[in-house]
């Protein structure tokens, strides 16, 4: 087992995470950026993108990750914030993916299918993913998502329903032939937090086999086959952050100890001596303030501040 230095900055410039205080309260923070057309970007560490096939539509993405959608006379719309990637590394290779939203419905029409959740893709092989907690139209996504239907699993504590499809149409590498992998929540929620490796993991076991990632992102989509879709979607807390997973076993020998708590090893890799699950994820990313003790905003991260032009925690 080799311990290097860059996992031990990761560890201790970790922050705990309380999976359920995001979910009264609320609120989005820092700068933000307003797009009334299709594009991708980013706003700090944050990647994000709208899409939409007619209409009026627009989307106002924030540097704490959360984002609102608008969509007017839609025949399909898709926003979407979180993580982008390189296409260079395997989920694995990138470590445990989580992420935390908060859905609010307002005034939603004339949807004839919807997706929230978590949305990405991966590269060798073309893999267009979906994790799918909620949707804005009257009835849960069924059996028409994927011309495959794997069966019914519990994952991360819940029961999903997982399809497999296979389509021609448009990506991320333009028009060309790749695999959709779906797992769908049984009961809609609107708030919570989602083990994305978690799904990645029983894909696998079912041979769907995941590629190089792109990207992992909350995502809200609406859209009518008659091209009518309206209303706003918005997620005042979506982050999406890479963590460590909890020790198979409570009596895990420490290794090393932080502020987010006690740290073990199980197959060569970190992971946290704790009882509760949430106490052993960790954002990633952001380094300790190490000088700077100014407050220039506050989420349910903690107090946020600023060194060499990067976002610090305090």
């Amino acid at each position: 087992m080799k311990f290097s230095t860059a996992i031990f900055v990761s560890l201790a410039s970790s922050l705990v995470v309380n999976a359920q205080s995001f979910c009264s309260g609320a609120k989005h923070s820092g700068t933000s950026v307003t797009c009334n057309s299709n594009k991708v970007g980013s706003i700090g560490s944050v990647g994000y993108e709208l899409w939409s096939d007619s209409g009026n539509n627009s989307a106002t993405f924030y540097s704490d990750g959360s984002f609102s959608c608008s969509f007017r006379s839609a025949k399909d719309y898709l926003c979407r914030s979180g993580l982008s990637f390189d296409s260079t590394k395997t989920h694995q290779q990138i470590g445990h993916i989580y992420a935390d939203f908060k859905l609010v419905k307002q005034n939603i029409q004339n949807v004839d299918y919807s997706y929230v959740g978590i949305y990405g893709w991966t590269r060798n092989p073309l893999v267009e993913f979906y994790v799918v907690d909620n949707w804005l139209s009257q009835y849960r996504p069924g059996d028409w998502v994927g011309n495959k239907k794997h069966g019914e699993f519990t994952i991360d504590g819940a029961k999903y329903t997982v399809y497999e499809n296979t389509r021609y149409g448009p990506s991320i590498d333009g028009d060309t032939s790749f695999k959709q992998y779906f797992s769908i929540r049984q009961q809609a929620r609107d708030c919570g937090t989602i083990d994305i490796t978690a799904h990645f993991e029983q894909w696998e076991k079912l041979g769907m086999t995941m590629g190089k990632m792109h990207e992992a992102k909350v995502l809200g989509e609406a859209g009518s086959n008659g091209g009518g879709t309206s209303g706003t979607a918005d997620f005042p807390y979506a982050k999406v952050y890479i963590g460590y997973k909890c020790c198979s076993s409570k009596s895990c020998i420490v290794y090393y100890t932080d502020n987010a708590g006690n740290w073990g090893v199980e197959n060569g890799e970190w992971c946290g001596c704790a009882n509760e699950p949430q106490k052993c994820r960790s954002v990633v990313g952001y380094p300790c303030c190490k000088n700077n003790k100014t407050v220039y905003f506050t989420d349910n991260s903690g107090k946020w501040s600023v060194e060499n032009n990067n976002w610090c925690l305090i």
